[in-house]
């Protein structure tokens, strides 16, 4: 049978649901600005009818409802949606490394321009050619000298700002094992927080929403996947290894490993000493622009300055100075260190101190004789001995592999910014918090209290009847 007082209960639980809802739509109001928080949604569930049906008792005339109660608080949250935005951050990081890289590069060489390699080279083959001209005059010397040391300079710079600029990634790799180690251990944390609260049956929405925020960041640095368990504890793996499981976390470590000409910097597991396997994120990128980009622009530029200078001093050593001597070298290399040639390459300091051991002349006696400073200048469309291409054309290969290989790291950036914002879209269409919605909810549930508290003063006003004004008769 039906209390007497079962109406109260019923527009309690009314009242008690609006205003948990309207709570709900506060905290979702609150945090419209914050960029890591998903919006939550209180879900009403009608409470258990009465009477409960039994064995030997059926009621014949249905069960009455109790009323209205918040089951459960969820966050819009669309999983794939996140997986697929994680994954993107991988691809979008790692071009933008390349891109950020390869364009430092490209500032180094500085082509085209009037301070450039190309430009210092030709000014040399015009210097060359002036001397044929005039090649009693040191006064010319003296400006091939000086053109030769503005060429070797400007190799020389370009070389020290890509070794320079690969020292700083490799600095930078360690700093970024230990955000992700600092990463890690947060998300174990969180894990462990989130698993005794899910346990009681609860809903940890505002631990989930910050532990999401930072595997997103973690995704932009290292290529990661991440699997959530029946707790809502989630598993983390870096190439198939566990970084996190559950409430633990495996860091990673660094070690140093010999480099061409320095030591490098290479990532570890700290555990097991198994070198990390990366395919994408920031890391991925540096490891790359360090190993592969840069490096090879430091090979190639060191290959084509020793090329330069063997051919150079193959044709000066075949002429003859003022003082009818053979040419000596024009370039070498200080400390006689050939490998890194780039780096080394000067003057010949015989010839920078005195001009007049230019070998100009390609006969002995013949001191106004310029054909060898004329063969020299010839180098500027005549390819070396052995080659196809002129030392021209060759540093020409340099930068436009440059130039192609930027512009490849240019679009990829830009077309995986279309797609992670595409996605970014998608889950803001789900997860983010819309004024307009939350103020029309906001009504809503205002009015639902409203009438929730005019039930409560009926069911008041229906009592008072019983209580206080039947049974009157014959006091």
């Amino acid at each position: 049978m039906r209390t007497t007082f079962s109406g109260i209960s019923i527009a309690l639980r009314a009242l008690q649901a609006q205003q948990k809802s309207l709570d709900v739509t506060g905290h979702n109001v609150a945090n419209v600005n914050n960029s890591a928080y998903s919006r939550q949604s209180a879900v009403h569930s009608a409470t258990k009818p009465y009477p409960t049906p039994m064995m030997g008792y059926t009621p014949s005339n249905g069960q009455l409802g109790t009323g209205v109660e918040i089951s459960q608080i969820v966050r819009m949250r669309d999983q794939f949606v996140e997986t697929r935005l994680r994954q993107q951050n991988h691809s979008l990081s790692y071009w933008e490394s390349l891109r950020d890289g390869l364009q430092q590069v490209e500032l180094f060489f500085n082509e085209p321009s009037e301070s450039g390699i190309h430009s210092a080279l030709d000014q040399l083959w015009d210097s060359l050619q002036d001397l044929s001209r005039d090649a009693d005059l040191l006064s010319v010397r003296e400006v091939v000298v000086q053109r030769a040391e503005v060429l070797v300079e400007a190799v020389r710079n370009t070389r020290q700002q890509l070794q320079k600029l690969r020292s700083d990634l490799n600095t930078n790799i360690p700093v970024r094992v230990g955000e992700i180690n600092y990463l890690a251990a947060q998300i174990a944390d969180l894990n462990n927080q989130i698993g005794k609260v899910s346990a009681t049956g609860s809903h940890p929405n505002d631990l989930m929403d910050t532990r999401d925020a930072l595997l997103e960041e973690l995704s932009k640095i290292v290529d990661i996947e991440v699997v959530q368990d029946h707790a809502n504890m989630v598993g983390v793996t870096i190439g198939g290894a566990s970084l996190v499981h559950r409430s633990t976390s495996y860091a990673l470590d660094t070690m140093k490993t010999a480099g061409p000409g320095y030591d490098k910097m290479e990532v570890y597991w700290a555990a097991t000493g198994t070198e990390v396997d990366f395919q994408s994120g920031e890391l991925a990128g540096m490891k790359r622009l360090r190993d592969h980009e840069v490096q090879d622009f430091i090979d190639t530029l060191d290959n084509w300055t020793r090329e330069f200078a063997a051919e150079f001093n193959r044709i000066h050593g075949e002429g003859y100075d003022l003082e009818n001597n053979r040419g000596v070298d024009f370039f070498v290399f200080s400390n006689d260190d050939s490998e890194f040639a780039a780096l080394n390459i000067i003057v010949n300091p015989e010839i920078a101190k005195d001009p007049s051991k230019i070998a100009a002349s390609s006969t002995e006696d013949a001191v106004g004789n310029g054909e060898n400073a004329l063969a020299l200048a010839r180098l500027r469309n005549t390819p070396p001995k052995n080659a196809e291409i002129t030392i021209g054309e060759s540093f020409n290969a340099i930068i436009s592999r440059l130039g192609v290989t930027t512009q490849k790291a240019i679009k990829m950036v830009e077309t995986d910014e279309v797609l992670a914002g595409h996605l970014v879209n998608l889950r803001e269409s789900v997860s983010g918090v819309n004024l307009d919605e939350e103020m029309a909810n906001m009504i809503r549930f205002q009015h639902a209290y409203n009438a929730a508290a005019r039930m409560m003063t009926a069911v008041d006003e229906s009592l008072d009847v019983i209580i206080n004004r039947l049974g009157i008769v014959g006091r």
